[in-house]
């Protein structure tokens, strides 16, 4: 179990159940779309370790976590990979105003550090609703490179189209997205801190997956736009 103040950081509560939780919830989206013990898995935002333990026990092609808190990425380290070595975890630094103001690297040319055809499943869990577009559009690149063909990835969005474009502008989402990023392919929820919520353009995130040999799935409404508390869209693309 992560100590109680990254629990806090990354889920609002030390309550030792929601963290089970969240091992379990993320292990189960994977499961629901056909992951096998023999796949290699990586896990962009890998947070203090929820996707990794669920997985232990079942997966052995191999899990790569990357994330931009560096005290995350120690405490994974010493309590997950010291005893599960297939289990490995990296630090990136990422620079973003809401998270990791500092950080060294540009989202938009951060280049993920394994080699082209390196994974058969990516899990993106609430990165994508902390990103600007350009930088979406470079990690969906990224992970077409990655990616095996036929691989697959899952992620999730708050995605704007005409339905949740209207629950947006009649100011009944669950977080307000009033601010239009200059783009136009993005709505944010603070002007000061973009990263801390982005809403993108669905048309926009199609045609980064196309240029990115990404095809779309599957896609799973949540229901954010109507006020349900951080009920994301998830989508499911195939590598071609």
């Amino acid at each position: 179990m992560p100590p109680a103040h990254l629990r806090v950081y990354y889920y609002g509560t030390t309550e030792p159940t929601v963290f089970t939780r969240r091992c379990e919830d993320a292990r189960a989206e994977l499961l629901a779309r056909g992951l096998q013990p023999a796949h290699r898995v990586l896990d962009i935002g890998a947070g203090i370790g929820n996707l990794a333990i669920g997985l232990i026990g079942f997966l052995r092609g191999g899990y790569d976590g990357v994330e931009i808190r560096p005290e995350a990425v120690a405490w994974c380290q010493r309590a997950i990979t010291s005893r599960h070595p297939a289990f490995r975890f990296h630090r990136a630094d990422v620079r973003s105003d809401a998270y990791n103001a500092g950080g060294r690297a540009s989202a938009a040319h951060y280049r993920f550090p394994f080699a082209d055809d390196s994974f058969d499943v990516v899990f993106l869990g609430s990165v994508f609703t902390h990103m600007l577009p350009d930088d979406v559009a470079h990690y969906l690149n990224e992970i077409g490179r990655v990616l095996a063909p036929g691989g697959w990835c899952v992620a999730s969005f708050f995605l704007l189209n005409d339905a949740t474009r209207e629950g947006v502008e009649c100011e009944r989402s669950f977080m307000s997205f009033g601010v239009r990023d200059q783009s136009g392919r993005a709505r944010l929820h603070d002007a000061a801190i973009p990263e801390a919520a982005v809403a993108l353009e669905e048309a926009f995130v199609l045609e980064c997956c196309r240029q990115s040999r990404l095809a779309v799935k599957d896609v799973r409404r949540g229901g954010w736009a109507t006020g349900s508390t951080n009920d994301q869209d998830v989508v499911t693309f195939l590598r071609q």
